[in-house]
C-alpha cells in the first residue's frame, strides 16, 4: 500500500513539474498579422517583404496548401501566424492575398 502511495504521489509531482514547463512555453508564443510581398516560396518556407522593407521568414507547415500553391512573386498578401520564442520565424496559420483579405 505504501509503495503505491508513493507511485501515485511521483507521478503526480512529475506531472505538476512538467504541466509547469510545458505551459509557459505555449503561452510565449505571439500571434502577428502583417502585410507585405511575396518574395519568393519553395517548400514550405516563404519569403515576405514588408512595406517598410524588411523581410519575414514564414513557415507554412500550418497553412493549408491551397491559400499559398497559386500565390506569384511580388503579390500582396496578409499573413496571420504566431512568433515562437527562439525562433527568427513566423508559424504561419493563414495566408490571404491582400485584395481578398477582410477587415478584422
Amino acid at each position: 500500500m505504501a509503495m503505491r502511495m508513493r507511485t501515485g504521489f511521483m507521478i503526480l509531482t512529475v506531472s505538476v513539474v512538467l504541466a509547469g514547463v510545458l505551459e509557459p512555453a505555449a503561452a510565449q508564443d505571439r500571434p502577428v498579422r502583417f502585410d507585405g510581398r511575396v518574395q519568393w516560396i519553395a517548400g514550405q518556407v516563404m519569403a515576405v517583404q514588408l512595406d517598410n522593407g524588411l523581410s519575414v521568414s514564414v513557415d507554412l507547415l500550418r497553412v493549408r496548401q491551397d491559400e499559398y500553391a497559386v500565390l506569384t512573386r511580388g503579390e500582396r498578401i496578409v499573413v496571420i501566424g504566431v512568433v515562437a520564442d527562439g525562433r527568427r520565424t513566423v508559424i504561419g496559420i493563414s495566408v490571404v492575398r491582400s485584395g481578398d483579405a477582410q477587415a478584422p
